[in-house]
Formats: C-alpha cells, sequence, structure tokens
C-alpha cells in the first residue's frame, strides 16, 4: 500500500457538494439534482411534473409543496444526506416582481457614505415594506444600484457625500395568504437549507454572467406569460411582463378543433414540427394570427412604456413558448425594434440549455428553450454561498 493511501484513511473525506435547483413554472414544476466535482458541474438527475390543470395559481400550491416534500425527502433518502442547497425559482404567476426604490435623507451630507450606511439603509427600507404591507410579503429582494443626490455611483472607495441616497432594488412580493402556504414546505423540511427566489430575477442576474454579455435584452416566452429584463454593465434596469405565453396557443388550437387542452397541446407540438395534414395546420394558423397578433402588441407595448428604453446589440430569447415558430419569426425579422434602436439590424439569439450548458456543465441532462432557467438556477446557487 503507498504511503499516501495509508494517510488518507486517516482523514475523513469531503462531503460532496451536491445542490438541487427547482423551476416551479405556470404549468409544471421541475427538478435537477447536480454535484460540484472540482471546477465541473455534473447533473445527475433530472425530474419534471405536470400540474393538474388549474386557471388559478393559487389553487396549485399544495400540489407544489407535495412535490417538494416528496422530492426532497427522496433525494435525501438516496444520498443518505441533506443537499448543501436548494433553490426554487418561482414563476411570476406565483409573485410580483418590481425595481423598488429605498430613499434616506442623510443628516451629516458632509460625511463620508459607508458599506455600513448604505446596508443599513437597505435593512430598513426592506423592513418598512414589510411592516406596512399586510397583504403582500417581500420574499426576495437584490439591491441593483445605489444612487447619491441622483447620481449613480460604482463603489464607495471615493470620498462619497452627499445629502440623500437612493438604492433601486429588485423585489419579488406574494400574496400573504400564498405566501402562508408556501412558508408551510419550509417549516415541514426543517433544516433542509430551502430559499425561493424570482426566476425573472435569477434568469436576468445569471445570464450575463453565463454568456459573457455585459449588455442584453432577453425575453422568456413562458407558458401563461412573457416576461423582459433589460441589462446594462451586468445590472438589471428594466422588467416587463404581459399575461400571453404558450398556453394560450394551446387554448387557441383547443378552441378552434374543440378537442381537449391536452390533446390540444400534442397537436400545437406536431403543428410546430410541421408534420399535420395541410388541412389541419391551415385551420390553426388561421385561429393562431389573432393570438399572434395580440402578443406583438402587448410586446412593443411593452417595451415602448419606457420612454429611455434603448436596446442593446444582444437579444436573447428562450423560454417554451419560443417554440411558436410565428414568435421566433417575429423576432428575427426585428420590425419591433424601430424607435428602439439606432442599428440598422439586431441579432437575437435563441438559447436553448444544451446550446450554452457547456458553458458551466462538464456533463449536461439539459436541453430545449424552456430548461435554461435551471443553468441561471444552477450558477446562482453559488452566488448565495
Amino acid at each position: 500500500m503507498a504511503l499516501r493511501d495509508i494517510f488518507r484513511n486517516f482523514f475523513p473525506k469531503a462531503a460532496p457538494d451536491i445542490r438541487v435547483a427547482i423551476d416551479i413554472g405556470s404549468m409544471s414544476i421541475k427538478t435537477v439534482l447536480f454535484e460540484k466535482r472540482g471546477q465541473n458541474l455534473i447533473i445527475i438527475k433530472k425530474m419534471v411534473s405536470q400540474y393538474p390543470l388549474r386557471e388559478e395559481p393559487a389553487d396549485l400550491i399544495k400540489f407544489i409543496n407535495s412535490y417538494i416534500r416528496e422530492e426532497l425527502f427522496q433525494i435525501i433518502k438516496e444520498l443518505h444526506r441533506v443537499p448543501s442547497k436548494v433553490v426554487a425559482g418561482v414563476s411570476g404567476d406565483f409573485l410580483e416582481n418590481s425595481i423598488h426604490s429605498i430613499k434616506a435623507g442623510r443628516p451629516h451630507k458632509n460625511k463620508q457614505l459607508t458599506e455600513t450606511e448604505v446596508g443599513e439603509i437597505f435593512m430598513k427600507g426592506r423592513d418598512d415594506f414589510s411592516s406596512g404591507n399586510s397583504d403582500s410579503v417581500l420574499i426576495d429582494s437584490f439591491p441593483l444600484r445605489t444612487l447619491v443626490n441622483g447620481y449613480e455611483i460604482k463603489d464607495l472607495s471615493g470620498d462619497i457625500q452627499g445629502d440623500s441616497v437612493e438604492i433601486l432594488i429588485f423585489a419579488s412580493y406574494m400574496k400573504k395568504a400564498h405566501w402562508d402556504q408556501f412558508k408551510t414546505i419550509k417549516d415541514v423540511l426543517g433544516g433542509i437549507p430551502l430559499r425561493f427566489v424570482s426566476n425573472q430575477f435569477v434568469n436576468a442576474f445569471s445570464l450575463p454572467k453565463i454568456l459573457k454579455v455585459s449588455d442584453a435584452f432577453f425575453v422568456d416566452v413562458g407558458a401563461k406569460a412573457t416576461e423582459m429584463s433589460l441589462v446594462e454593465g451586468e445590472r438589471i434596469r428594466t422588467i416587463h411582463r404581459f399575461p400571453i405565453g404558450g398556453y394560450h396557443f394551446t387554448k387557441i388550437v383547443s378552441d378552434a378543433l374543440g378537442v381537449g387542452y391536452i390533446e390540444a397541446d400534442n397537436i400545437k407540438r406536431q403543428y410546430e414540427d410541421q408534420v399535420l395534414p395541410a388541412s389541419v395546420s391551415a385551420k390553426i394558423k388561421g385561429a393562431f394570427e389573432k393570438g399572434i397578433r395580440g402578443w406583438k402588441d402587448e410586446f412593443v407595448a411593452s417595451i415602448s412604456s419606457n420612454a429611455h428604453f434603448i436596446l442593446p446589440a444582444s437579444v436573447y430569447a428562450f423560454g417554451g413558448g419560443l417554440y411558436i415558430s410565428e414568435i421566433q419569426d417575429f423576432l428575427k425579422e426585428g420590425e419591433w425594434t424601430a424607435g428602439v434602436s439606432w442599428r440598422e439590424k439586431t441579432a437575437v439569439s435563441f438559447l436553448s440549455a444544451e446550446k450554452i450548458s457547456h458553458n458551466m456543465l462538464d456533463i449536461t441532462k439539459l436541453s430545449g428553450f424552456n430548461e435554461v432557467s435551471f443553468l441561471s438556477l444552477i450558477y446562482y446557487s453559488y452566488v448565495l454561498d
């Protein structure tokens, strides 16, 4: 036996760094179990479960809690240990995101501003919202920018003074009645380190770093909504959301053909894959026209609502609703950029998990437009360290 092997027996092996990412979407809940081995991230297992059909997201919370509890207990049983971290990304169906301003005056404007003072302003602003709003709960927040006397500061290394401080934060709120239900799963799980975060925030925070871009516009065409995030200098500037996604086009197929939702969803996928008979495709295409027009109008109205919105060079689109070719065509053609960009042509990249996971993962089981959020959650789980 080699000398190194003899000594190795006297020292305990480091516990594997195994974590869990959970994507709580509009129509399904998905889980990945992954491990960090040295510099490599490896997907161990992926699980997907469709929700029961419910119109109101609140009706699904008990199902979600049950799923999370059973999946995590099963993972612990298989691993014989508790995961190092569990990050659950929540879709906008269950919470509301906004860029919220915390403002404070400074009694000693000539005194140098410190990180401690900024931190205290941030914490007090969060506490004031939580105590002053009985209907909603601030479940997560992240500071985006700090302004002194209206001017943004990048750091506090210099002698910065002023009589007012404003901190812009990405804030995620949930109705108290809904959060009381979600919170029960944290109580049941006890010592399991579970954190709920906004999927929109995590995507806008993580994807620029994964893709190695500083300025970008992200379009997430989900099941029941489309979310957009503008990032400049890796900082989130603006966010938008409107309630139209892939689910609505499935309902259009259901109404046009007189079939149930599940059958309509299968037919929609066959339409997207161009394998339907010409007569059926023509009928769906005609039914889609009004829905596509509504999606386009909402999209343009959202980005036009901010008079200061300027489109960056990089546009990235993802999400399950992106499988609808008409939405892809609209984004690629680029007429929507008129008035928000000075460029003649804007490059639009359609992100699928398998195409960008090589930047993060040594072994991947992720694929498709609708699993990009997993990469964001995996990245973000290490930011929490």
